[in-house]
């Protein structure tokens, strides 16, 4: 017996099609149609591109967590939809890849979802080998018999392409960076014939390798992300509930690489190309928070959104 799945309505493909920019080159039929002949004669390199323009165009972030009355985030299908594509707003890992999983789906690929362990290390900067609990979702997409890890929900170091389920292949991030995957145990686990996934990036050819996220090609079922976002969303200790975060990626002139990232954390705005980092500002109120969520990432918000991070502690003073 099998279990209905979410999908979304061919009006709502065509609109989010829109909302990401993909490019339409065909006339004579939808963006959609369009999509979907491309899905047959090419399936990897359609998943390649919407997976650029989606990062280029949803930003990584936490405002429902900070400028709402509500302070929730919802995982519903809908609202997904409601909030990032036809507000334009950001999501967390689970928003953002929740969304692409649907779409994925709805377009007729071969997709599941997993979970994620973030490394330590992505906060700290130094691998102790340790790794916070289960919070991140990543997407399998099998085409041709192949798996690929897809995941549009990481903020600075998500992945910018399909990654093959393959140990050591070595592929360009945002130039000068890269990416890989390897299997390894864990240095936490009693069994340490175990393993798993281990996803890295280096800031370039010459520096060390570093554990982003650890996953394993086990399905998770819809309940046990619901588990994972209530304790990302709502634990005191998470800092998702303590700090708020933007991140937007970057695209070419030529819409076919992306070369580096809109980003606010803290008091500053910054912009890095090719890793090369910049303070387009320094922000001292919530107002100037608020503009520049509009101007580089498109994200506009309500008054009473605003509002809504009155009295916390990442509320800009």
């Amino acid at each position: 017996m099998k279990f209905p799945q979410p999908t979304y309505t061919e009006t709502q493909l065509e609109t989010y099609l829109q909302h990401i920019r993909y490019p339409i080159t065909n006339t004579e039929t939808t963006l959609l149609e369009s999509v979907h002949q491309k899905v047959r004669s090419d399936a990897l390199e359609t998943l390649t591109e919407l997976q650029r323009l989606h990062l280029c165009r949803i930003a990584w972030g936490n405002s429902g967590l900070h400028y709402s009355h509500h302070h929730t985030i919802s995982l519903d299908p809908d609202v997904l939809f409601e909030k990032m594509v036809e507000r334009g707003l950001d999501g967390y890992c689970m928003e953002n890849s929740g969304l692409f999983f649907i779409v994925l789906r709805s377009l007729g690929f071969h997709v599941y979802a997993t979970g994620g362990r973030v490394s330590r290390s992505v906060g700290t900067g130094v691998d102790d080998g340790r790794y916070m609990p289960l919070g991140h979702m990543i997407l399998i997409v099998i085409i041709n018999g192949s798996k690929y890890m897809i995941d549009v929900g990481f903020g600075n170091g998500c992945a910018t392409a399909p990654l093959p389920l393959q140990e050591g292949a070595i592929a360009t991030n945002i130039a000068p960076s890269e990416m890989r995957l390897i299997r390894d145990s864990l240095n936490e686990c009693i069994n340490q014939d175990q393993k798993v996934w281990i996803y890295q990036t280096r800031h370039n050819p010459d520096s060390n390798w570093m554990p982003n996220i650890c996953f394993s090609d086990v399905e998770f079922l819809p309940q046990d992300f619901g588990v994972m976002n209530f304790a990302v969303s709502q634990k005191r200790t998470s800092w998702f509930t303590q700090t708020f975060v933007c991140t937007r990626m970057i695209l070419d002139p030529s819409g076919q690489e992306i070369i580096g990232q809109h980003v606010i954390s803290g008091r500053e705005v910054k912009r890095r190309i090719h890793g090369q980092s910049e303070v387009l500002k320094t922000l001292n109120s919530e107002k100037e928070r608020v503009e520049a969520l509009a101007e580089h990432f498109d994200v506009h918000l309500h008054p009473s959104e605003v509002r809504g991070i009155l009295g916390l502690s990442s509320e800009l003073k």
